[in-house]
């Protein structure tokens, strides 16, 4: 049986950008905080901690379809405040409804949502509810 591999001196093969890899994985791996309201980056993986002294409303816009498929946000309390996470009709819950994560005002409340055509899929929830 023959085996097929890609010419890396043809014209059309290029090289994986092997440096946008790295960068995407570092960025999954180091915690952006969020003292304040404000946008969590939806073009990246990304691990996000809610820090604000009180209630905090984050913002998540759509990921661009096909090109950020697969992506991961994890987003986790670590204050005893009530979290609002808004994404306007983005998010598939499983359920009807698409708008908001609310996050119970413990520590540890949390959710994960995965990138998957211009669309937030919830893989992982602990301690919200949605709406």
């Amino acid at each position: 049986m023959a085996v097929t591999v890609a010419d890396p001196t043809a014209a059309s093969w290029t090289p994986p950008n092997i440096w946008a890899s790295i960068r995407a994985l570092i960025a999954s791996l180091v915690p952006t905080l969020f003292a304040a309201d404000g946008a969590v980056n939806p073009y990246i993986a990304s691990t996000n901690f809610i820090t604000k002294a009180g209630s905090a409303l984050l913002t998540l816009a759509a990921p661009i379809a096909t090109t950020q498929d697969g992506n991961i946000i994890r987003i986790n309390s670590t204050t005893a405040y009530a979290h609002v996470l808004s994404a306007i009709g983005l998010l598939q819950t499983g359920t009807a409804f698409v708008n908001y994560v609310n996050f119970n005002a413990y520590p540890g409340a949390s959710v994960t949502l995965q990138a998957y055509q211009g669309k937030w899929i919830v893989i992982a929830s602990n301690q919200v509810t949605f709406q």
